[in-house]
């Protein structure tokens, strides 16, 4: 357990001042992306999920 914590740190150390726009990640097989139009995505759901009329009221 303690190793997977190492390569975190060490992963975080050499990415430190790195731009979001030039670190390319890639989930699931899906074609690479940028850093920052990953966390673009996630925050679009996320305020759809907050945004998104509740169904499960009983009227």
């Amino acid at each position: 357990m303690g190793k997977g914590k190492d390569m975190d740190k060490e992963l975080s150390e050499m990415l430190r001042g790195v731009p979001p726009q030039n670190i390319l990640i890639s989930f699931d097989d899906k074609p690479a992306k940028s850093l920052a139009d990953h966390v673009k995505e996630r925050q679009e759901k996320a305020r759809q999920k907050k945004c998104r009329p509740r169904d499960d009221r009983g009227r």
